[in-house]
């Protein structure tokens, strides 16, 4: 894993020690970076990183010129061992618990929510809600079984297969 462009670029980031975390693939952060650069301007920008594991999407952003991230996940270990091989610790902040709990009850807004849940999550609806009052765009990573509630539809912009890695891109000022 590494960092793709910005002032990290090429940096290595250190990845967890379990199987239980799965990190996004160098190629698909590629594509999902490609897309969110034509769509929006990282500099300034205030990023949420839920089940962040490695905090790859979310370092990926502040390298662009994100002002701020928030990384959320129950084991913070291994993005707070990244943040600190990259010497971000002034543009990083990290929530160690349920990143569910975290996006429900946060008051704080963000320009950009990255969610990488476990593929089998299944609160999808509640942490897509949750972000529709806390971020104006979400990029979702999700497995191909998931379906998205047509509560939701009016807010999806785009959605993109790289590999085995899914993303449904949902822009909450749509409307």
């Amino acid at each position: 894993m590494r960092i793709i462009s910005g002032i990290y670029k090429g940096r290595k980031l250190v990845s967890p020690d379990t199987k239980k975390v799965r990190p996004t693939s160098d190629r698909a952060k590629e594509t999902l970076f490609n897309i969110l650069n034509n769509i929006i301007d990282f500099e300034g920008m205030s990023c949420l990183d839920l089940f962040c594991g490695s905090g790859a999407l979310g370092l990926e952003a502040v390298s662009r010129g994100a002002e701020k991230c928030v990384f959320a996940d129950r084991d913070i270990s291994t993005v707070l061992k990244n943040i600190s091989v990259l010497k971000a610790e002034e543009n990083c902040f990290t929530y160690n618990g349920d990143a569910v709990n975290y996006i429900s009850s946060v008051s704080e807004k963000f320009d950009l929510i990255f969610c990488d849940p476990p593929y089998d999550f299944d609160k999808y609806d509640e942490i897509i809600a949750a972000a529709s009052k806390a971020g104006s765009f979400l990029a979702l990573e999700h497995s191909d079984k998931f379906m998205l509630n047509k509560e939701f539809e009016k807010y999806l912009m785009r959605k993109n297969k790289t590999g085995s890695v899914n993303f449904s891109l949902l822009d909450f000022k749509l409307n």
